[in-house]
């Protein structure tokens, strides 16, 4: 699929992209002559213009708002160039943005913003795993997932490193517990200057020519910076300042260090490039050295009755960690409120439930190549801290899962703080650094100053060996007095910070917006103009993120406040990280979670504003034109997956936001909510005669046209053939009659998909594997009849339903009644819970199960609140992998396999499931990377078949060496066979064709 078609308004209901007459009346000047040129080098597809979708692509995670006057998408290092040097041409304002996870308003602008598409996605590991080259659209959690199998990560570990991009990671020097920075892992990269010139730095230091050629096409800017360095390294206290100022964490302003630290003007200018916040220019691609993961670790999590006494616990820890006495991996510092937040997480200690005021813990991770290594370390630092003031005796532990769900606890503190805030409030989350032989003075002072300003709220935790301390707490902006309190206590942080403790006011989320006021009072004059001097010489024009890192605007930090609308419990406590986006099918076509929400926070402000004016007609305009967008951007293209759920720092399922407006749009008249619930409640009464219907359109299938509207909702190359009811109850009569020894029983309900589909169609299957004709439903019973169970077939089987399609399209009371249905003939089949129950798609179990589990009743008065234990319910992996699996005789398949994991079985963490299953039955196994959803979602992929598209644009070239792919779910397998060219089934099939 055409990458570029992703940014374009693809629906059958909205109009197109308008001209450059019509859609661009409101740009002038030298916006327009910016739009009008850059026609020229890329596809006008690439250039987003309409209001409602400047706003929300443009959208980041920090509490700034700007609004761009149009979006260009980038595909390559030739476009860049191009939009670059026509920018600079025309002094036109421009501002990078590729994940927008950062958190200062570095990557916001109300000029043009500059996006990435999903091109920019290529990484190449190098050195056994030693290094890793990656264009720099790549995520961190692509790049470690890489790096996996060599043992080796990524330096650089930010908490938001599974979202980021390592692009903007090094623009913005990220670095995380490990102190580890982009500026220190870095060995070579190619930027692109304001200019549109370029350094390639491993060719330039490596070729001669290249290196003459580059000094001398960038003479102003090379003569420049080796002047600023003859001046800073002539000044012993300049070279002091910048010295002491890195002692400790610091990302505010530019990279002065780069200034003392090297030699070739090459290194000066590429480190300067690292974290100066898209100011100095682009980064197009970077290599990093790795960081070999240690095999063994411990970590307890010590609780200690004062902040003072953690600041020295801190000191003590820092001085064996300088000593090299032991390898301490982190000793993240974790305050009262935060303890409180998450004292009820899984594998949290009993004695957190008893915490006083006082209390602050340190969770410390110790690390070592060996075992005896590792009890040395763990010895030393118990005894280090034995003496505090502990609320408990100090206790490590080795176990896996108490790790796991230490870190996890580390973890969820954001979400428990953000999750708690006011509706309307924002979440701010502060980033400073103390020396760490003043941090048990600075912690107090830094809780005194929170208390004084009446944040209750605030929690205060960190990355404690550098010094580095994050303190969250809500604050509105909604009123004049609200603002001028988060200006006093902001200034007031500054004071304490820079003036009395001299420590960095960023110690790794960048400038940004919120501190570039306050660079010149951390740095000095002197050293202040040498950053202006720096931003001069790459953007002599000043066209790179204007007030980002050097601004004369004082009060920039409190201008252009981001609102975020409340009055949507299920949205409102989105802090729009973008954490989401990466598992979102849609990403590269339509909307992502975050914008999905940011959209819906408009389209509310738009209504609520509608409601104040006396002239409404050009807002309500407005907002028809606003909706109508949402509607295909928003709600057509949402594959409800909940995948999204999965990575929220605060829990929220865009698909519950989705499904809610379906079920609005069905409201939006009394005529069309009468119309739609009575066809959807005739449907689910007469949903026998529907699948009967279904069945007529896929045996019509190969009649039809490609022409016809009917074959974009039915015509697909890799449609199976028809499921007919009599093909399901003769396989299990047959297969019964077979083993009627059996004793052992199972409850088997085939989902209204697998009654649909039926057997693959002879032009799909692999010659080799002829016995691949049978049916799913054959399948399934086979490998159970090999397991030793009989199998049973609810009656009525033809008319039941998990409710699924009901609640995707916004018919929650028909869902429900379906759930209970099902659940009435699902109890009688199994003997009132006497025999278990599998489904044989991993949705459909999740569904039932909500159903099981809900303690609401029907509209019919049934109670679905059925005790578990009474009911033995499975998805498809787990019991095939618990109960089927170790009783098969299996010869594994030689030939290579894939796997895709749907969606409901990746919410339910059935990863390591099946991918036990699959090394048992084949020796040669591919799970391919950054496939998630696969879009297809229930029938998405008949009626939005681009987002299946798009959702599954990485899959072939990934899996083409494979033989044969498997999953659980039969519409999810119509789209990867279509988009992988190989043939995806159950996994049923796989383990019933290797086993005896």
């Amino acid at each position: 699929m055409n990458t570029t078609r992703s940014y374009q308004n693809q629906t059958r209901l909205a109009l197109p992209e308008k001209k450059l007459t019509e859609a661009n009346m409101k740009l002038s000047g030298s916006h327009l002559t910016f739009y009008q040129q850059l026609l020229n080098v890329v596809p006008e597809s690439q250039l987003i213009t309409d209001p409602f979708k400047t706003l929300v692509y443009s959208t980041d995670a920090s509490f700034y708002r700007l609004q761009p006057k149009f979006i260009v998408v980038v595909e390559d290092e030739a476009q860049i160039q191009s939009v670059l040097r026509i920018a600079y041409d025309l002094n036109v304002p421009v501002c990078f943005r590729a994940a927008g996870t950062s958190l200062s308003g570095q990557a916001i602008t109300d000029s043009v913003l500059i996006k990435l598409s999903d091109n920019w996605q290529h990484l190449e590991v190098l050195d056994n795993g030693q290094s890793i080259k990656m264009q720099c659209g790549v995520l961190g959690s692509q790049a470690n997932a890489a790096l996996a199998k060599y043992s080796s990560i990524l330096g650089p570990m930010p908490a938001s490193i599974d979202a980021a991009s390592v692009g903007g990671m090094a623009i913005n020097n990220a670095a995380g517990m490990n102190s580890l920075d982009t500026y220190g892992q870095m060995t070579d990269a190619k930027f692109i200057f304001a200019n549109g010139n370029e350094l390639d730095t491993k060719l330039v230091k490596s070729n001669e020519q290249s290196r003459i050629d580059f000094l001398q096409q960038n003479k102003i800017l090379v003569n420049g910076i080796t002047e600023l360095v003859s001046y800073v390294k002539s000044n012993p206290i300049l070279v002091n300042t910048i010295k002491q100022k890195y002692r400790i964490k610091n990302t505010t302003g530019y990279n002065l260090r780069a200034l003392v630290e090297f030699d070739d003007i090459v290194d000066v200018i590429s480190h300067l490039m690292i974290g100066s916040e898209g100011t100095l220019g682009f980064i197009s691609h970077i290599t990093h050295k790795t960081v070999a993961v240690s095999p063994f670790k411990s970590v307890s999590l010590i609780v200690l009755n004062s902040l003072a006494d953690a600041g020295i616990a801190v000191q003590r820890l820092k001085s064996i960690q300088t000593k090299q006495q032991a390898l301490i991996g982190a000793a993240e510092l974790i305050d009262y409120l935060a303890l409180k937040a998450i004292c009820n997480e899984p594998g949290m200690p009993k004695s957190l439930q008893t915490l006083t005021c006082d209390s602050v813990a340190l969770l410390v991770q110790v690390e070592a190549n060996g075992f005896d290594q590792l009890m040395q370390s763990v010895h030393l630092v118990s005894e280090q801290l034995a003496n505090l003031d502990l609320a408990s005796p100090i206790q490590f532990s080795q176990d896996k899962l108490q790790i796991q769900q230490y870190w996890q606890m580390r973890k969820a503190i954001f979400p428990a703080v953000g999750a708690n805030r006011p509706a309307g409030t924002t979440a701010l989350i502060e980033d400073v650094a103390f020396p760490i032989e003043r941090l048990p003075e600075a912690l107090v002072d830094l809780h005194s100053l929170l208390t004084r300003y009446e944040y209750s709220d605030a929690v205060i935790y960190g990355h404690a060996l550098d010094g580095n301390l994050h303190f969250i707490f809500s604050q509105a902006f909604a009123t004049q007095q609200q603002i001028d309190r988060y200006e006093a206590f902001m200034r007031d942080v500054v004071n304490l910070v820079v003036d009395k403790y001299q420590g960095s006011l960023k110690a790794e989320h960048g400038t940004g917006r919120n501190m570039a006021p306050f660079v010149e009072q951390e740095w000095g004059p002197l050293l202040y103009d040498v950053m202006k001097r720096i931003k001069s010489l790459f953007d002599d024009r000043g066209i790179l993120n204007p007030d980002v890192m050097i601004t004369k605007d004082q009060r920039l930090f409190i201008k252009n406040i981001k609102p975020l609308i409340a009055g949507n419990e299920l949205i409102d406590k989105c802090i729009e990280c973008g954490f989401c986006e990466r598992q979102c099918p849609s990403k590269n076509i339509t909307f992502t979670p975050r914008q999905r929400i940011v959209g819906q926070r408009e389209i509310m402000a738009q209504e609520h504003n509608l409601m104040s004016v006396a002239d409404k007609t050009v807002r309500l305009k407005n907002l028809q034109s606003t909706k109508k967008t949402y509607e295909y951007q928003g709600i057509d293209t949402c594959a409800g997956c909940g995948l999204c759920e999965t990575s929220c720092p605060v829990g929220i399922n865009t698909g519950d936001l989705i499904r809610q407006q379906r079920r609005l749009q069905h409201q939006s008249s009394p005529t069309r909510n009468i119309t739609t619930n009575a066809l959807a409640t005739l449907m689910a009464n007469q949903f026998g005669f529907i699948t009967n219907v279904a069945r007529l359109g896929i045996a019509m299938n190969s009649l039809l046209k490609k022409s016809t509207t009917l074959s974009r909702w039915l015509s697909l190359p890799t449609l199976p053939s028809v499921e007919k009811l009599s093909n399901i109850t003769n396989t299990v009569k047959m297969a019964n009659g077979q083993h009627s020894s059996i004793s052992k029983k199972v409850v088997l309900f085939p989902s209204c998909i697998s009654r649909v589909f039926g057997a693959t169609k002879p032009e799909q299957l692999n010659k080799e594997s002829e016995k691949q004709s049978q049916s799913q439903t054959e399948a399934f019973v086979s490998i159970l009849n090999k397991a030793g169970y009989e199998v049973v077939i609810p009656k009525n089987v033809d008319q039941q339903c998990c409710g699924l399609p009901f609640k995707s399209k916004g018919f929650p009371n028909q869902a429900t009644e379906k759930t209970a249905q099902l659940i009435k003939e699902l109890t009688s089949a199994s003997d009132q819970g006497r025999w278990p129950i599998v489904m044989d798609t991993s949705q459909c179990f999740e569904q039932l199960l909500e159903g099981f589990h809900k303690s609401e009743h029907s509209q019919s008065g049934e109670n679905l609140a059925l005790n578990k234990p009474e009911f033995d319910i499975s998805d498809p992996l787990s019991f095939l992998h618990d109960n089927v699996l170790p009783k098969l005789k299996i010869v594994p398949k030689t030939k290579p396999v894939t796997f895709h994991l749907t969606c409901a079985a990746r919410r339910g963490q059935k990863d390591a499931l099946a991918l036990a299953i699959l090394k048992s039955c084949a020796e040669n196994v591919t799970i391919p990377a950054d496939i998630t959803c696969c879009g297809f979602a229930g029938d998405k992929g008949f009626s939005v078949p681009e987002l299946n598209a798009s959702a599954l644009k990485a899959l072939k070239p990934q899996v083409s060496h494979c033989h044969s792919g498997y999953s659980t779910s039969r519409t999810c397998e119509i789209g990867l066979t279509t988009h992988s060219g190989i043939l995806y089934q159950s996994i049923v099939y796989l383990m019933d064709e290797v086993s005896e």
